[in-house]
């Protein structure tokens, strides 16, 4: 993933090697097309980018343009408008991964895809198939931490993983009950009913030889060539 995110960054990078703001809203309009255009564009913040590039412009305390590393940081914690890239990749990784663990709950084992390991409690797993259906074990929580592994586990990550579950073993249900975990970085929605696309005054935000104007025109009702489109756009920076 780090080398599709240093590649995006080089694409609206400028020639000395920084990005500003309008560089950063251009490649984050192009890229939330894609759910966009599937319908699931609310789990990702809205078409309105301006918050997510508010966001990273504030994690790198503000300056006036940022450098690949910066970007590299940010998208690292998974902005909530960009998730779904790092989602797919893994969801591509975990077709095939197959983990010497037993599931908990339908006693899988080995399990296949994806590996959910509680931070709460010693050797407890679930396969995907019980934790995307929101099963659980007597004893376990919904809202007690867990890690996902898309690939199997390294020693380090064992040893890593066990030094939490020690760690959480002497904190309180009602701790996990007030510190939710999010495992992406979620930046300002916009409200129910509030219009979710980008307000034409972001038109500013674009350089003035890539605005999103120079797209081509298609049929509002030609999703499919839409989707098409900006995939395409994406898989050329990809």
């Amino acid at each position: 993933m780090e080398d599709k995110y240093r590649y995006l960054f080089k694409q609206v990078a400028s020639s000395t090697g920084f990005c500003d703001q309008r560089r950063l809203g251009l490649l984050l309009h192009d890229s939330i097309q894609i759910p966009r255009q599937l319908g699931e564009v609310a789990s990702f913040g809205g078409s309105n980018i301006e918050p997510s590039v508010r966001s990273c412009f504030q994690f790198a305390n503000n300056k006036p343009e940022i450098e690949a590393a910066l970007f590299l940081d940010w998208m690292r914690l998974e902005p909530q408008s960009m998730v779904w890239l790092p989602v797919l990749h893994r969801v591509a990784a975990a077709e095939t991964a197959k983990h010497q663990a037993k599931c908990n709950i339908c006693k899988e084992c080995p399990i296949i895809g994806f590996r959910y390991r509680s931070l709460k409690h010693f050797n407890y797993d679930i396969c995907q198939s019980c934790f995307f259906s929101g099963r659980v074990a007597k004893g376990h929580k919904m809202h007690y931490p867990m890690v996902e592994y898309c690939t199997p586990t390294t020693s380090g990550e064992d040893v890593r993983d066990f030094a939490k579950v020690l760690k959480n073993k002497f904190r309180t249900k009602r701790y996990f009950a007030k510190h939710p975990r999010m495992g992406y970085l979620p930046v300002q929605t916009v409200l129910e009913g509030d219009n979710m696309e980008t307000p034409v005054t972001l038109i500013n935000f674009w350089p003035v030889d890539s605005a999103p104007a120079s797209s081509p025109q298609l049929s509002h009702d030609d999703t499919h060539s839409r989707i098409e489109h900006y995939a395409s756009r994406d898989d050329e920076h990809l």
